[in-house]
């Protein structure tokens, strides 16, 4: 087993990984940060929060659990219905996916393909064990009937499997990368596998060892395609006392209230959503953003009783090429009844 890190655009390259075992599994540990390790050809990598925003990370499959914790969690993508496990039925998170729309990255001379995990997990237990991962490429978006006793999708044998020599599994920790909707772990796959169809079809296994307590898992292609990621948008959130939607000289900063970005433009703080926290000094921000005119930005506010907001909603937001855009504050006064 080995270990790789992704300096900036530098050249991956190769190092050792302890391994250790988790009942009779080896595991691939990424609880450290900038961790990573392979299994039979296939590269996984610890993420750094990838960039966000209308259009980046756009889920293929969603998995979702009757109960929102302490359970083994399951799934697969296709266009089929009705689904055969815990995948979110609406066909915005759950649909076939193409060979096509997979990007193709150059690793140390190989060829992958590459694509995105984002967990969520209690703060508190925040551990989630990969138990099983299976690809499978066929000729149909929507094939169905995956078997437990083989491993087979619709008859298929997969074009990789994380269990293909031995036993594996892989540990993830929720807090290396706060909130949801920014990407956990990047999963690299020989590109040479993915053979014998236009359609992958990705299964995998949460759970057994760590349960999921706090939703969904997600998986998402890989954003090596967004080239442009420079931009940022941050501002304040503070105490409009006299309630005219100015920041005056005599208000502070309000620290611990939540921000969003609003992909759905419901003004509602939906599971996926990217979100962050005000600071000691009402300070936010949101980072690595993908600019351009394909990604659209609605920055809100979760409300807080007894306050009431004093500025109107930003506008939406197009950044420019490593645009910055810092200004893009929030007023709010108590009500007193």
């Amino acid at each position: 087993m080995s270990a790789f890190h992704r300096p900036g655009n530098a050249r991956l390259r190769l190092e050792s990984l302890e391994t250790r075992a988790m009942r009779s599994a080896t595991v691939v540990d990424l609880t450290p940060r900038g961790s990573s390790g392979s299994v039979d050809g296939a590269l996984f990598v610890q993420a750094d929060p990838q960039p966000t925003g209308s259009g980046a990370i756009r889920s293929f499959l969603r998995i979702q659990g009757a109960a929102a914790h302490d359970v083994v969690q399951q799934g697969f993508n296709t266009d089929a219905r009705p689904l055969q496990f815990d995948e979110n039925k609406s066909p915005t998170f759950t649909h076939s996916l193409t060979l096509g729309s997979v990007p193709r990255v150059n690793i140390g001379g190989t060829f992958y393909r590459e694509f995105l995990l984002d967990v969520n997990q209690k703060s508190s237990q925040p551990l989630l064990s990969l138990d099983e991962l299976r690809l499978f490429v066929g000729a149909a978006p929507n094939l169905t009937g995956y078997s437990a006793a083989t491993g087979q999708l619709a008859g298929l044998n997969p074009v990789y499997s994380l269990d293909g020599s031995s036993d594996h599994q892989v540990l993830l920790d929720y807090r290396l990368n706060s909130g949801s909707g920014s990407g956990d772990m990047m999963l690299y796959v020989p590109d040479a596998l993915f053979t014998g169809g236009n359609y992958v079809y990705l299964y995998s296994k949460f759970g057994e060892t760590y349960a999921s307590n706090a939703g969904f898992q997600e998986w998402s292609v890989g954003l090596s395609s967004v080239t442009n990621t420079g931009g940022s948008i941050s501002g304040f959130k503070f105490g409009d006392n006299d309630g005219d939607g100015f920041w005056d000289s005599d208000e502070v900063g309000l620290s611990d209230w939540q921000i969003y970005l609003d992909t759905n433009h419901n003004q509602i703080l939906d599971q996926g959503e990217i979100y962050t926290f005000t600071d000691a000094t009402g300070h936010y921000s949101f980072n690595n953003l993908a600019t351009g005119a394909g990604f659209a930005y609605y920055v809100r506010e979760v409300p807080q009783d007894p306050w009431f907001q004093t500025t109107v909603d930003p506008p939406v937001i197009y950044l420019l090429t490593n645009e910055s855009r810092t200004d893009v504050n929030f007023g709010n006064r108590q009500s007193f009844g």
